[in-house]
């Protein structure tokens, strides 16, 4: 019997978007009644070796879009906590960061912050080889700020009032409200400070992504949600709720995608792909067909993404950002495995999948362009985890290219792992 979710599956669950609540409800029940048939004797497979980067606590690296890695290759950056992650995150609780030394596994130094979840952290990557950034919240000034400390000094060299969401080295980095975030996707948002109410929510001029200058800190909204309602406008937008969330800045740093989601008068969700420009904020509409789930830059041209495309196909695209050109990842060979986190390195791009009827996530790889694809694993996912507790695979690329970063809940316990491509 086939694990995966069919077409039949897929085209119902889409139609039920439409009623979100009623959605939930049947999918609890029908992922539950599926298992039954469908579960495995073992929580994990792979051809390849892997093992956890710790195992005191629970750990995690937060979303795809980094490494966890720095680019000498000789330390890690990832979360631990004390708490159970079943459970949703405090705003009285703190998160671990972890510096860790990859020869000898020795922890370095801890530090903390009150400002995370449990989908992407506090946000905690690399600048450079030796310093990295991460969210906090700062409860005298009631804000959430971001830290930039040195491995090597050991020490806090840069403060702002802004929290990241991406950054480019040590020129700019961009943020936005979570605040808005925590109000209508609090899978990302941080709960330290009350959510938007629904007068703030409807202030689409005073919102959406900023950019700080690292060296002086300056700051300046670069795209607010009128800008982005701007673009290809409809009339629903007056009357809808505004978001924006997942920013990636073009490798060369010129550029950068976002997801521009909203939500008309019926609670029914939209997403659209936009491309703006890092110093201007010129914005334009790489697709809008009502829904995008996750994207990464392929290279400087193309971007690489789970979305909604022509002839309303949820599929792994490759988007020319140029001409507007669409083309279907490998005359969908990943179709089958349906939504993905995709984390480009070279040629190669390393995804996941969503539990499947046995609850099993895969870990896959794949060449975007010639279309070979390879199976590397699957991992069992409890029904314990779930909504906004969920332990998404994530895979991350090492700098090198030679291994596998990824979150997972196979043994009960949230935890970051290294598989070796070589091995």
């Amino acid at each position: 019997m086939a694990e995966n979710y069919n077409f039949f599956e897929r085209s119902a669950s889409k139609f039920l978007s439409s009623f979100p609540v009623l959605k939930k409800t049947i999918k609890i029940i029908y992922q539950r009644i599926t298992f039954l048939f469908y579960k495995k004797p073992f929580y994990f497979k792979s051809s390849c070796s892997f093992y956890s980067l710790h195992n005191e606590k629970e750990s995690y690296f937060g979303y795809y879009d980094k490494s966890p890695l720095n680019s000498s290759l000789n330390h890690y950056l990832f979360c631990c906590t004390q708490e159970e992650t079943t459970g949703k995150p405090s705003y009285n609780k703190q998160v671990e960061i972890v510096l860790q030394a990859v020869n000898n596994a020795a922890i370095v130094k801890v530090f903390f912050s009150k400002a995370y979840n449990w989908q992407q952290g506090c946000r905690a990557h690399w600048l450079n080889e030796d310093l990295f950034f991460f969210n906090d919240f700062d409860a005298e000034n009631k804000k959430y700020i971001s830290l930039v400390f040195s491995k090597d000094s050991l020490q806090e060299v840069r403060a702002f009032d802004f929290p990241v969401q991406d950054s480019y080295g040590t020129e700019f980095f961009l943020s936005l409200n979570y605040r808005r975030l925590m109000a209508l996707r609090p899978d990302y948002g941080y709960s330290n400070l009350p959510v938007l109410n629904d007068t703030e929510l409807a202030d689409t001029t005073n919102d959406g992504i900023w950019r700080i200058e690292y060296e002086t800190g300056k700051s300046r909204l670069l795209v607010s949600l009128n800008d982005m309602c701007a673009v290809n406008y409809r009339s629903e937008f007056d009357t809808a709720v505004h978001k924006t969330n997942h920013v990636m800045i073009s490798p060369a740093g010129d550029k950068f995608i976002f997801m521009h989601r909203f939500f008309n008068k019926s609670k029914q969700r939209f997403d659209r792909l936009m491309l703006a420009d890092s110093e201007s904020g010129k914005l334009s509409c790489l697709a809008d067909y009502g829904m995008v789930s996750h994207c990464f830059w392929a290279d400087e041209n193309t971007v690489l993404g789970y979305l909604r495309g022509p002839g309303n196909k949820d599929a792994y695209w490759l988007i020319d950002i140029h001409t507007g050109k669409f083309s279907h990842f490998g005359n969908g060979v990943l179709d089958k495995y349906g939504d993905g986190h995709p984390h480009v390195h070279g040629d190669w791009f390393v995804t996941d999948t969503y539990p499947d009827k046995a609850r099993m996530q895969r870990l896959i790889l794949a060449n975007w362009k010639t279309g070979e694809v390879k199976e590397l694993g699957e991992f069992f996912h409890g029904f314990k985890y779930d909504g906004e507790t969920r332990c998404d695979l994530h895979p991350r690329f090492s700098p090198d290219g030679k291994s596998i970063y990824f979150d997972s809940v196979f043994d009960g316990k949230r935890r970051l792992y290294k598989l070796d491509l070589e091995s």
